[in-house]
């Protein structure tokens, strides 16, 4: 019999070895860059803490998947071993190497007594929502235990050239905090049918999320990527934890959606209050090494007949021509039972003392500014009004720079994240 070997001892030129490995993630299939070629990553783990990624190709695919099973142990033989070529996607810097397997590679089955339980691993990745500002703020792709808490509208996004499946869902932690998270098509596909047979029967199931990405669009949301781990109904002690919170908080989270909450987000965990502040002069500076910069400043709206409102999905914003008020399938969302309401874009001038630049404001911050001074846009869309009143206000403003939205109805360097009321410091 092959005596075991730890990882770090597998090279191309060991011959004959076997490893005592537990499958730690099995990521979705997906294409190789330029080319056709289907494969799926497995994550591997010895008793020493060491992974290695073993990938699996267009016909094994279906094969493998089936005789792996996540967190279950093997006697995995004899794979093929080659050195990576590009060390970004290492998932171990201690081991430069990845395996190959195909249907001749020898798996046997381990006792579950005798194998390596590495879930609570996993768990103790996991980062709060409170700390989601700060990794964004460093580009950090996180890992997330949460509750699944309700499915909004979205079916699909359209890209500039195509379609692809998309859902949108509401997750929540411990601190009864709601966020946002667009699942891309294979995370549908995988996990969607059981996602919403568990709501449908009144459930929050539970979801572990490796490698998730932070996005500051209409707020703060995340998103699977390309490489993340999606595992629906995790075991161990703080998924345990977690599953007795919800049990006792339903109400409480139901209430949380039915008002929206996810909305908020971004207020709820970056607390912008709390943030340092920039000058105006120094905001390019600034975002050079941050995406997001907090400045105190009033607003100048342009005399730009470009400013008003449009007529969009009360979804995804996405312009659609019609009057508002009507009912409608979007077929930029794929939302069933959609109303098409106006949706608001205005240019201006963000200044302190100092300086000013120009900025574009968006629906939710430009309802929040007729908010602070009284002002109704549904019955009093006067824009000359909204900017006399402004100007006696100063503002706590999230400044970032912008990308032009699918409509193309942005120009400016700069965009806002968020308006508050705050008296400069």
């Amino acid at each position: 019999m092959t005596a075991e070997i730890l990882i770090a001892n597998v090279k191309p030129e060991t011959q004959r070895w076997t490893c005592r490995l537990t499958v730690i993630e099995k990521q979705n299939v997906r294409s190789a860059k330029n080319s056709p070629i289907k494969f799926m990553p497995i994550i591997l783990m010895d008793s020493a803490g060491t992974k290695v990624q073993a990938t699996a190709f267009q016909s094994d695919i279906a094969g493998l998947d089936q005789r792996l099973t996540l967190y279950s142990t093997y006697l995995i033989s004899n794979a093929y071993v080659k050195p990576l070529t590009d060390l970004r996607h290492c998932v171990d810097k201690t081991y430069a190497y990845v395996w190959s397997f195909n249907r001749r590679t020898l798996i046997q089955d381990v006792a579950p007594t005798e194998g390596v339980d590495h879930r609570q691993l996993a768990e103790s990745a996991t980062r709060p929502f409170w700390e989601f500002y700060t990794c964004y703020l460093h580009d950090e792709k996180i890992c997330v235990l949460a509750a699944i808490v309700s499915k909004l509208p979205r079916a699909f996004i359209v890209t500039s050239d195509e379609q692809k499946v998309a859902w949108d869902v509401v997750l929540v932690d411990e601190d009864c905090t709601p966020i946002p998270l667009t699942m891309w098509e294979e995370f549908v596909t995988r996990h969607g049918a059981e996602i919403e047979k568990r709501l449908n029967e009144g459930e929050f199931p539970l979801v572990l999320i490796q490698r998730a990405a932070i996005n500051l669009f209409q707020g703060m949301s995340l998103s699977t990527r390309f490489d993340s781990h999606m595992e629906l109904n995790p075991s161990g002690e703080r998924a345990l934890v977690l599953k007795k919170w919800v049990a006792s908080n339903t109400l409480k989270i139901t209430e949380l959606v039915v008002k929206k909450k996810y909305n908020d987000a971004l207020v709820d965990i970056a607390r912008p209050i709390s943030q340092p502040r920039t000058a105006v002069s120094a905001v390019e500076a600034q975002l050079n090494t941050v995406p997001v910069v907090w400045v105190c400043g009033k607003f100048t709206l342009a005399a730009n007949p470009g400013n008003g409102f449009y007529v969009g999905c009360d979804y995804c914003n996405r312009k659609v021509y019609g009057d508002a008020g009507i009912s409608f399938e979007c077929l930029f969302c794929g939302q069933k039972h959609g109303t098409m309401v106006k949706r608001y874009i205005c240019n201006a001038s963000l200044g302190d003392t100092h300086s000013c630049i120009p900025v574009t404001l968006f629906t939710s911050d430009i309802l929040r500014l007729f908010e602070y001074v009284d002002m109704n846009p549904e019955t009093d869309m006067d824009l000359e009004a909204l900017d006399a009143k402004l100007r006696s206000l100063t503002l706590l403003t999230g400044v970032k720079r912008s990308k032009n939205n699918e409509d193309g109805l942005q120009k400016n360097p700069y965009s806002i994240v968020f308006v508050a009321k705050e008296d400069p410091p």
